[in-house]
């Protein structure tokens, strides 16, 4: 839909339609789509560096007081953001996909079917191929490189960091069945070594929990409302009261969309009380830690900062947002293959250079000041990038045919989506160590 088709569906809001399908002008000022791209792959980087700092170098508290230089600090720091980066994609994911069918909603252009299908492709044209992918490195690895004790947890940097179960008891046809049905985090482990696809079934379910509301909202059969009223409060009692509180999360971006005051759009000052958040969750993370429900007021504050920064940003003009459009565009396109792909490959990267017997520190954990750990993990970095950028020409790159395909399937013009800029599904990266979710 262009911005005319919006102004003309909106009768006395013809040159300045109102919010929620206001959003869908904002998505099309070229300098925002360029901030919405730099969020989602700045964040997916710092999930993969974190993950990568993880079983590559020892942990901060374990350095000595000559290796914690400010360059040192500064990257454990920074890579320290993991937590927030998941909020933040959580809150994108809400404004992009639950803001505009919001709008969509809101001009009469919404579709259930349409709205099904956009989200199930998007999910799963990667998802799968992803899931497969683990299963192969991680059966690969366990067996060839076992000596670097990545799999069984024998490995101290990861015995120290990642909590869950062994990586190789993991690997199991529930396990891989369960992860396929989204049951990861609600009642399953997720798959392998990649314990970041908890926040996959996240995003399936947040959104399934949105389609029933909608429904709803538009249906105008009595039974069908209340079919889907009862089917909503099934749902919302199996995924349980932890599920209630990251949906929250998701709905903060969904709110941002509605905000209608121009006149808390302040990009320094929300760009500040973000940062800010973020230096402090870092600085007081101990803490907050030994605080109950500590956390959640964390990713809350995050969230609520994060939107700001959303409502604000919708009308840059930024030059330096416009002249880096195309790099961050590039970046973002494969952002979600790399997050869904990076820790099973980083590891498998990782167990290959110990097995050619010149990186023996690859099994113990380096300094960060060590040449041949910053080595190894330049090394990764790039091949890392290149895989998921590889991963995604023949995944996500598909996601518009197989759409295209599923809604010829169903119904056609029937279906037929509102095409959407820039897809805001990128699943969140989970954090480091793998925690059970709270």
């Amino acid at each position: 839909m262009s911005a005319f088709d919006i102004r003309t569906r909106t009768g006395s809001d013809a040159m300045n339609p109102r919010y929620p399908a206001r959003v869908l002008v904002d998505v099309r000022n070229p300098n925002f789509a360029s901030f919405l791209d730099a969020a989602r792959w700045v964040a997916a980087s710092i999930v993969f560096l974190g993950h990568l700092r993880n079983p590559l170098f020892l942990g901060y508290g374990s350095l000595s007081a000559s290796e914690k230089g400010i360059a040192v600090q500064l990257w454990y720091f920074v890579t320290g953001w993991f937590g927030p980066a998941v909020i933040v994609f959580f809150v994108l994911s809400g404004y992009l996909v639950g803001g505009i069918a919001s709008a969509r909603i809101n001009v009469g252009r919404f579709s259930t079917s349409s709205y099904a299908i956009d989200r199930l492709s998007r999910l799963y044209v990667a998802f799968l191929p992803a899931l497969l992918l683990t299963a192969a490195l991680d059966l690969a690895g366990s067996n060839w490189f076992a000596a670097t004790g990545f799999w069984n947890h024998q490995q101290p940097m990861l015995a120290e960091k990642v909590t869950s179960a062994p990586f190789e008891s993991l690997l199991t046809f529930e396990l891989f069945l369960g992860n396929l049905l989204m049951l990861q985090t609600i009642s399953l482990p997720p798959f392998g070594s990649n314990g970041p696809l908890w926040t996959i079934s996240l995003e399936f379910w947040f959104y399934s929990v949105f389609a029933l509301a909608s429904y709803v909202y538009v249906s105008r059969g009595r039974v069908g409302r209340a079919m889907s009223v009862l089917a909503l409060a099934i749902m919302l009692v199996f995924l349980g009261k932890d599920f209630a509180a990251y949906m929250g999360l998701w709905l903060i971006g969904v709110c941002a969309a509605f905000a209608p005051w121009r006149s808390i759009e302040r990009p320094l000052l929300a760009g500040a009380g973000l940062l800010g958040v973020l230096v402090a969750a870092r600085v007081f993370q101990d803490a907050m830690r030994q605080i109950p429900s500590g956390i959640w007021l964390r990713d809350y504050c995050v969230a609520i900062s994060f939107g700001w920064v959303l409502v604000s940003m919708r009308s840059t003009g930024s030059r330096l947002l416009g002249a880096s459009a195309s790099f961050n565009k590039f970046m973002a396109d494969f952002s979600y293959s790399l997050y869904l792909i990076h820790f099973p490959l980083m590891l498998f990267l990782l167990g290959a250079l110990h097995a050619t017997g010149a990186f023996d520190g690859v099994a113990r954990g380096y300094s960060p000041t060590s040449p041949e750990g910053l080595s190894i993990q330049a090394l990764v970095i790039v091949a890392t990038y290149m895989f998921a950028w590889l991963f995604s020409t023949v995944t996500e790159r598909r996601t518009p045919w197989v759409r295209a395909k599923l809604k010829a399937l169903v119904g056609g013009a029937a279906t037929a989506a509102i095409d959407q800029p820039r897809d805001g599904s990128i699943s969140s990266p989970a954090n480091p160590g793998h925690r059970a979710p709270r």
